[in-house]
């Protein structure tokens, strides 16, 4: 059995964790021997990760690095506590993210465990970057890029170094890619495109769950994401603002958090909108409420490949989607949906087009039921790197 370990962050609530759990559906799980090194514990999607899979802590079960420090001296372990303590306070000091990762991956062990492949699955600038090439013992290693490396080109420029040590790049875009082999590009022949894979049939198992409760009769627009500018839900209140103005019986829902809500929560009350914006916060299945919503809005400033919005493909719904990384490789414009500049305006302008023109949203809808959209045989394409 061949032994696969994955690098990322922590199990919450995101389109990087949604993909990770669809992909490790996938694997075939008699033939490989599955674990996740997590850099914390918890997290909204922990539990929905499958059973065979092993999931551990880097950093181990302490809350702080002060108890780690005082757990190792307890134990006699002198040399590693002063490791931890010395490198977490060079972090501390640390001027870029960066160095901070690098010190953060010497705080720990170098591992004694061979794999067969070892995964870095998170952002481009990332920690998990630096741990797979220089704590992981493995066969083959690969790295995933889930943005717009344009957006972390600063950043991203001491990582060189590390990328030029991977076996295997994924993006999970073509345009993704090719901005990535833009700013690397003596990598182009060892990346490639792996989209995202979705699990139709579980979503639509998922879907028969309660959904909207509130018994609104008009409208439903839904919107899902993180809280974040890069989500682009502040755009939301202006173009709801216009929407209600021009008589549009309307409601939109957002599905996520962080720490943009306070920013979101402000903009409503300023707007006068509490009964037109809701926030429904972090929901474990938003799947009943992409089924019942009118139209889907995904407003991002940007993206990789946008996993919420594959969903709301699945489900057949109109769309309307702003011009980011990767939305003309799931979206074509005025037939499978809408692709606006990140500007109110045109949002607005399309969403009365939809709301006017039954005729051309039931169009949208008909062509997209045409689409495979679950991408499932990519998997094979992670897996031949092992042969090559």
């Amino acid at each position: 059995m061949k032994k696969i370990i994955f690098v990322t962050r922590q199990m919450v609530m995101g389109g990087i964790e949604k993909a990770l759990i669809s992909m490790l559906e996938t694997i075939p799980k008699d033939e490989f021997d599955i674990t996740i090194l997590v850099m914390a514990n918890g997290g909204e999607l922990v539990d929905d990760l499958p059973d065979y899979v092993k999931v551990k802590c880097l950093f181990g079960d302490e809350q702080s690095t002060r108890e780690r420090v005082i757990n190792d001296f307890k134990k006699g372990k002198f040399a590693a506590a002063f490791k931890t303590g010395y490198y977490s306070l060079l972090a501390r000091k640390a001027k870029t993210v960066f160095e901070q990762e690098f010190y953060h991956s010497k705080m720990l062990p170098k591992g004694k465990e061979r794999y067969d492949m070892a995964i870095a699955f998170h952002t481009p600038a990332s920690f998990p970057v630096v741990y797979v090439i220089d704590n992981i013992i493995a066969n083959k290693k690969v790295a995933w890029i889930h943005s717009d490396v344009t957006q972390y080109e600063r950043e991203l420029q001491p990582y060189k170094e590390y990328y030029s040590k991977f076996d295997k790049v994924f993006c999970v875009s073509k345009y993704a890619m090719d901005k990535f082999t833009d700013m690397y590009p003596d990598l182009k022949k060892r990346t490639a495109v792996f989209y995202n894979i979705i699990d139709c049939i579980k979503m639509d198992k998922l879907s028969m769950e309660k959904g909207f409760e509130d018994r609104f009769n008009g409208t439903k627009i839904l919107t899902v994401g993180r809280l974040t500018s890069q989500k682009g839900q502040d755009l939301i209140p202006s173009i709801l603002k216009l929407l209600t103005l021009a008589g549009f019986k309307i409601r939109w829902y957002c599905i996520g958090e962080g720490e943009g809500r306070a920013e979101l929560e402000n903009l409503i009350k300023k707007n006068q909108l509490e009964e037109h914006l809701i926030l429904l916060g972090n929901l474990n299945n938003p799947y009943p409420y992409m089924k019942q919503c009118d139209i889907y809005v995904q407003p991002s400033r940007h993206e990789g490949y946008c996993i919420t919005l594959a969903e709301a493909r699945a489900f057949n719904k109109p769309i309307i989607t702003t011009d980011f990384v990767g939305a003309r490789e799931q979206i074509i414009d005025g037939e499978t949906g809408i692709i606006v500049d990140f500007d109110n305006r045109q949002i607005f302008e399309q969403i009365s087009l939809l709301l006017k023109n039954t005729s051309f949203k039931q169009q949208l809808q008909c062509n997209l039921k045409q689409n495979d959209l679950s991408n499932k045989t990519n998997v094979e394409n992670l897996l031949k790197v092992l042969k090559q």
